[in-house]
């Protein structure tokens, strides 16, 4: 069958770019609503090269690169030599008035929030030969999706901060993103500045309200986005609103710190959409630079139900700025070695707080600590271990060798304000006594939570564990074993 987007063929369920065609020839989300079979294919187009033509008052210089919608050129004005960047609508897209529409709503909805962390937009025309094109100023960088990942907290932190800005007066003004990706993140370097900036851009898709927009536009029942960064209620071609943009600047921000997507591409849309299915893991337990306080932001941002996210952008960035302040870049636990640029991290690491039984008398102050009572898998009873670093992702048991085999599960109940809550968890991490001496923490597991229960869930909510890291090695009484 077509895909209505990309005019592709396709022979197995897909998810190409702003739709999913199943194999029937229906749009389909994830059990959500389904559309008529799309019309008959049409001969594909030659792909057209406008490298050295002029557009109305604008010299084509060099392709930059090319989407689903257009392809995006650098240009100069041809009186003044100024330099621009022209998005063109493909020709054989040109033909479809709602495709048209669509493309023009961009330059519209730009100029409607009109915001410095937003790309502008000067002008809208159309060239001899049905070419549409938008201009928009040129920019000098790279999107955020070519920075090397993980990247540093700071950093990640600065970035983010611009893009919330960014959503938030979108927000105001009426207009949802709905495809917001670390592609349409645009890094921009100028020359003098201490710290790069940032600009949004292709508010191709983007749902505005009044009247900006079209109602074939934006339709219920219609999906629009990017399958891996789509909000639960994207999914399910609901209604959405800047919840569903942080829900999507929440992924981005796990995969800059993680080096990885919160969920495997080829399941998103059957664990967003499944009650029972359990958290991502906890970016701090994947990465040790990263602040305890910024992993929690990044998970409140991907909470499925929209009522638990960030209510708005700016309280996103707040939480963002706050995560990496001067007080918490000194809580990060040591790393031995800087993490190699551009490669993801290929197995789950853990940040801890060490359990006060096991802190020199010099230390202070003491950070707090949880105890667990552990059913041993030989069956002979139950052990007690300290716990530390308790998020909503999961924690880390203070144990000795040998560990649980990694990915094994473990139940325990966890004592919380005097009651003991059952829990289950899947072994994430191991971290041996060579690394804990190295790394200045106790040897033990990480453990990720599996469906937490509701009174789990209300204390993970409530509590504000303290983050501050011992820096001396310390060991565990050697027969504190889970096995």
């Amino acid at each position: 069958m077509r895909c209505e987007l990309c005019l592709s063929d396709h022979t197995d369920d897909v998810l190409c770019g702003n739709v999913h065609w199943s194999q029937s020839g229906q749009l389909t989300a994830a059990g959500g609503p389904s559309r008529p079979q799309p019309p008959a294919p049409r001969a594909p187009e030659v792909p057209v090269d406008l490298v050295g033509q002029v557009l109305g008052y604008y010299r084509v210089v060099r392709r930059l690169g090319s989407g689903g919608m257009g392809t995006v050129y650098q240009a100069e004005q041809t009186r003044i030599g100024a330099r621009v960047a022209l998005k063109v609508l493909h020709p054989h897209l040109s033909q479809d008035a709602g495709l048209r529409a669509r493309f023009y709503a961009e330059a519209k909805t730009v100029n409607v929030v009109g915001h410095p962390n937003i790309v502008r937009i000067f002008d809208i025309n159309e060239a001899p030969g049905g070419l549409h094109y938008i201009v928009m100023e040129y920019l000098e960088g790279e999107p955020l999706s070519q920075l090397p990942r993980p990247l540093e907290p700071g950093l990640l932190t600065h970035l983010l901060a611009q893009a919330c800005e960014a959503l938030e007066a979108a927000h105001n003004a009426g207009v949802v993103h709905r495809d917001l990706k670390p592609d349409n993140l645009f890094v921009v370097r100028r020359e003098g500045a201490h710290r790069p900036s940032l600009k949004v851009l292709d508010f191709g898709v983007a749902k505005a309200r009044g009247p900006l927009t079209h109602p074939q536009l934006t339709a219920v029942g219609m999906v629009l986005g990017t399958p891996a960064y789509m909000a639960p209620e994207q999914w399910t071609g609901q209604q959405v609103d800047g919840r569903a943009d942080i829900y999507a600047l929440g992924v981005t921000a796990y995969l800059m710190a993680t080096g990885r997507l919160p969920y495997p591409r080829g399941q998103v849309a059957e664990i967003v959409l499944s009650p029972t299915a359990p958290m991502p893991m906890a970016p701090h337990l994947l990465n040790p630079r990263i602040p305890v306080a910024l992993s929690e932001a990044i998970l409140n941002a991907l909470a499925r139900r929209p009522a638990e996210r960030f209510a708005r952008a700016i309280d996103f960035k707040r939480a963002l700025e706050s995560s990496t302040s001067d007080s918490a870049r000194g809580r990060l636990t040591p790393v031995p070695g800087p993490l190699r640029a551009s490669t993801p991290v290929p197995s789950p690491t853990v940040s801890l707080r060490i359990p006060q039984a096991h802190l020199p008398r010099a230390e202070s102050p003491l950070p707090q600590s949880w105890t667990a009572r552990v059913r041993r898998r030989s069956g002979a009873g139950a052990v007690e271990v300290q716990c530390t670093e308790l998020s909503r992702g999961g924690l880390f048991m203070c144990c000795s060798e040998p560990f649980p085999q990694l990915f094994s599960r473990l139940e325990f109940s966890l004592l919380l304000e005097g009651v003991p809550v059952e829990c289950m968890a899947e072994v994430v991490r191991h971290v041996d006594s060579a690394q804990a001496r190295t790394w200045g923490m106790s040897p033990g597991v990480g453990l990720q939570f599996i469906n937490p229960s509701a009174q789990l869930r209300e204390y993970l909510r409530r509590m504000r564990p303290s983050r501050v890291m011992p820096a001396a090695p310390v060991g565990v009484p050697q027969d504190c074993t889970l096995l």
